[in-house]
């Protein structure tokens, strides 16, 4: 598969600059942009209530081609695992997690009207302290929804696990491969797992990311304790930087939906022109 035809995801960080600009980060209209000096394609920026108030739900619409769009906030529950970046942030971060089925899928979106209407309010409103932080990743194992679904139940708990390999290729190719047998094992044993995608970013060819999604609180406390999950932890010794792994927990938004088709369950009529 060329990389055209490539699906591709955006990791999304937004930095408010008040609480109270958060709020309204959070009840605006979304749209993309394009990082000029890493040429990097930028996500379609919104949380919350975002889908319900786009018109025909933006995102689930064909012509988007956006298969997943989670958004997410960091953990508020006790012990919850929060990664250094998101306790040192002054104002709490928005995160997200966009899936495009290609690069021209983005392109559609960052064409769109809404695009417009996102950051000229954003600009006009000086609702940022600085601009997104923003990472192209590709999917190279594991699941972001089971074959079998149209769409996954709803997450109360996301964790984003980042990984650097030891140096040379074959480290990084080994993790993967750790990681996405041991994917295979939660995709048919733990229904109450909904996520669990491995991702690689050519940017960056020492790093791979978990993106992980749990039902609930339960949820993610069974999954820590079987046998197979620790055989797997020590499977990955070899080959990562232990001291570089970075764990983040989230709760993802309403209005998410993570998907293996476009638009997921609720996705708007008509073909997509792409």
């Amino acid at each position: 598969m060329s990389s055209e035809q490539k699906p591709l995801a955006l990791l999304v960080k937004i930095h408010p600059r008040s609480a109270e600009k958060r709020e309204k980060v959070i009840n605006l209209s979304p749209k993309t942009c394009t990082d000029q000096s890493h040429r990097e394609l930028i996500h379609p920026a919104a949380t919350t209530q975002i889908i319900s108030s786009l018109p025909v739900n933006f995102f689930r619409q064909p012509d988007t081609q956006c298969t997943t769009w989670s958004y997410f906030t960091p953990a508020t529950r006790q012990g919850g695992m929060l990664a250094k970046f998101q306790q040192d942030a002054p104002v709490p971060l928005i995160g997200g997690l966009e899936i495009y089925s290609s690069p021209s899928a983005l392109s559609y979106v960052q064409k769109s009207a809404e695009y417009k209407q996102y950051f000229d309010q954003v600009k006009d409103q000086d609702l940022y302290e600085k601009d997104e932080t923003l990472e192209v990743w590709y999917p190279a194992g594991g699941f972001v929804a089971r074959p079998n679904e149209t769409e996954t139940g709803k997450a109360k708990i996301v964790v984003l696990a980042s990984f650097v390999a030891k140096d040379g290729p074959e480290n990084k190719d080994k993790l993967v491969e750790v990681l996405s047998n041991y994917c295979a094992w939660v995709r048919d044993n733990e229904p109450t797992t909904l996520s669990y995608g491995v991702f690689t970013r050519p940017k960056s060819p020492n790093e791979v990311l978990l993106f992980e999604r749990y039902k609930d609180l339960p949820a993610i406390g069974a999954h820590g304790k079987t046998k197979e999950f620790k055989a797997m932890f020590k499977g990955t010794g070899p080959y990562v930087q232990g001291k570089k792994t970075v764990l983040s927990e989230w709760e993802e938004l309403d209005g998410s939906f993570v998907s293996n088709v476009p638009g997921g369950a609720g996705a708007a009529g008509g073909k997509s022109k792409l």
